[in-house]
């Protein structure tokens, strides 16, 4: 749910409008000084102007000071010569190959391997966790050889209920399995609500003729 609510949520909407705000406080807090050394009961020429005078200077400050900075031998600035990035990862590191990439490690295996932990893969990344394994069953007058009962990951249903038929590989070693679905179409499928004889509402009528 943490991640459904970051990825949906925060990432799109919160994120840019704090970045915004600080912005504003900012471009706010430098108008409102240079306001108030403005007299509009006084005519004068830009020249004599004050605040334009000041907002020249700081600019010319900020200018010069940094380009001082980036001047200075390396080791000789204290903290401001540590690297300082957002992440677990150097920006020119290179990059980690894809995680359904690194999932297929090993020898392959069948559905039987398949336990607890186990982390199911759509095309689009990981879907759910194993959390355990249902026998077959007769769901809507279909024949099913049996379900993998998971937990949905990043914003898929917390609980899914996967026809074994949708595994189309398995790996052992990393403990993963690949669906032959595109991405979360979980809903689409069916796969959120439970086969018919696990549900709590009573069992649809059937009409014998």
């Amino acid at each position: 749910m943490d991640g459904y609510v970051k990825r949906h949520l925060i990432d799109p909407f919160v994120m840019p409008l704090v970045f915004i705000g600080v912005l504003a406080v900012i471009v706010i807090t430098i108008g409102e000084t240079l306001l108030g050394m403005f007299d509009p009961g006084e005519t004068k020429d830009r020249l004599d102007r004050v605040e334009l005078w000041f907002a020249l200077g700081l600019s010319l400050l900020i200018i010069f000071g940094l380009g001082f900075l980036a001047t200075r031998p390396e080791g000789t600035l204290g903290p401001v010569d540590r690297d300082l990035a957002i992440g677990n990862r150097a920006i020119f590191e290179e990059p980690l190959p894809a995680v359904e990439v690194r999932a297929r490690a090993g020898a392959s295996g069948t559905v039987a391997d398949i336990t607890d932990g186990y982390t199911l893969y759509a095309d689009n990344g990981a879907l759910a966790e194993v959390r355990g394994l249902l026998p077959g069953a007769t769901d809507y007058g279909k024949r099913f050889q049996g379900f993998i009962y998971a937990r949905g990951l990043s914003g898929a249903s917390s609980e899914l209920w996967i026809p074994v038929e949708a595994v189309m590989s398995v790996y052992p070693e990393t403990k993963s399995a690949f669906l032959a679905i595109k991405g979360d179409e979980t809903e689409h499928y069916g796969w959120n609500v439970p086969p018919e004889s696990m549900r709590r509402a009573p069992a649809r009528k059937v009409d014998h003729l």
